[in-house]
């Protein structure tokens, strides 16, 4: 093709066509550069396309990293109300005597108050999009919405960090004091039982003496107050993700 043009413009040289040449060659180059433009316009719709796909790739795995978390807070707020409930039972029983449950009732209580699983959350899905700069696939109203849910996020694990470190004294005197690791230790060691030392294991009498010190009530009460509080943050964790994913969903479906 090019040595075609090439011809034609010696054609018309040697045959001192000036005028037609200039026209000929103002031709090819306008020829090129649609050709050019023409390149540019299929490149840049690759581009989008491209785009458009690996944005739809990134809001899926997104709302399913969100759905997934959220699933957890709400497990996780259910569980901290089951506890609370059975906090709420042993201090009735420390300031008043009265109850329906059985002493082992109350230790179970206590054990299950003490060995509340960790929250763990997975923000993988948004730290690599922050990471690689895909954020960038992302609308302004979805980033504001994600960024706004990271900062409570964050807070919430400072929360957790912060409460850890306060009671760690209390909870690893408590943990032995009601050798509340037991069910633990099943599940991983079923064929070596834990036994509690006798001179830290508590009988019924001993074990009602320590529920009802006004110690033991303040503890439980700083368990009642933790666990109140966390349940607010993730109430807030998951109003957060609720609206982030119908921002998601309304912007997807318009």
């Amino acid at each position: 093709m090019i040595k075609f043009f090439r011809n034609v413009r010696y054609k018309l040289m040697n045959q001192n066509k000036t005028g037609k040449y200039f026209k000929y060659a103002i031709g090819e180059i306008l020829l090129v550069v649609i050709g050019i433009l023409i390149a540019l316009w299929i490149n840049n719709l690759n581009q989008e396309h491209q785009q458009s796909k690996e944005r739809s790739i990134l809001i899926d795995n997104i709302k399913q990293e969100l759905n997934e978390n959220l699933n957890l807070f709400t497990e996780r707020t259910e569980r901290l109300n089951e506890m609370n409930k059975n906090i709420i039972e042993v201090m009735n029983f420390s300031a008043t005597s009265k109850t329906n449950k059985s002493t082992d009732s109350l230790r179970q209580y206590i054990s299950e108050i003490l060995t509340v699983e960790v929250a763990v959350l997975n923000n993988s899905i948004l730290s690599s999009a922050k990471s690689s700069g895909k954020f960038s696939l992302l609308s302004q109203e979805i980033t504001t919405a994600l960024a706004d849910y990271e900062t409570t996020t964050t807070n919430y694990l400072k929360f957790l960090d912060k409460t850890t470190l306060e009671f760690k004294e209390d909870w690893t005197n408590s943990i032995i004091k009601f050798n509340s690791l037991t069910d633990f230790h099943n599940r991983f060691y079923a064929d070596t039982p834990l036994i509690n030392h006798p001179e830290l294991a508590l009988d019924k009498e001993t074990f009602i003496a320590y529920i009802k010190d006004p110690k033991t009530y303040k503890l439980l009460h700083r368990y009642y107050t933790k666990y109140m509080v966390e349940t607010g943050w993730l109430r807030g964790l998951q109003n957060s993700i609720e609206s982030t994913i119908e921002i998601i969903d309304a912007e997807i479906n318009d």
